[in-house]
């Protein structure tokens, strides 16, 4: 029980940060455009990483300046929600890293922490999440729906 209130925090923590750091990048005027100079010329960035920057994220600009924040909004929103929880984690893990490969340390590290424990978790997490879709298909009175404890 302790696990499962541990792993509550964890994800609407996880989520409720993740949501806002998108919603902030979303109507505070993102723009990755600014950020591609910075990440070719870091000296701690991986040389692959800096290519994959140089050629693909500045060739597509105006869709990462979208796809940036309304991917953290989605992903917090998930954890918030209990809703395909594994899938946001494992998203919110590949942003962390994107992040840090790109030197921007800050809180990204301890994020990423929190989705790799909330990943180590994948049969707690899954089973939350059907106990969620049982509840919401019982309630629209969708013909039988197994219980997810008992299959």
């Amino acid at each position: 029980m302790i696990k499962k209130v541990i792993l509550l925090l964890i994800r609407l923590g996880s989520g409720i940060l993740m949501f806002m750091q998108g919603y902030e990048k979303l109507t505070g005027g993102f723009a990755i455009d600014g950020l591609v100079p910075v990440v070719i010329q870091n000296q701690d960035s991986p040389e692959w990483y800096k290519w994959f920057f140089e050629h693909l994220v500045a060739s597509f600009i105006p869709a990462f300046n979208w796809l940036v924040p309304l991917g953290e909004i989605a992903i917090g929103l998930a954890l918030i929600f209990g809703v395909m929880t594994y899938t946001a984690s494992f998203f919110g893990a590949f942003m962390m890293l994107n992040y840090i490969l790109a030197d921007m340390i800050f809180s990204y590290p301890t994020q990423l922490f929190f989705f790799i424990i909330i990943l180590m978790n994948k049969q707690t997490i899954q089973q939350l999440d059907l106990r969620l879709l049982y509840r919401l298909r019982k309630r629209r009175g969708n013909g039988h729906v197994a219980h997810p404890d008992r299959g």
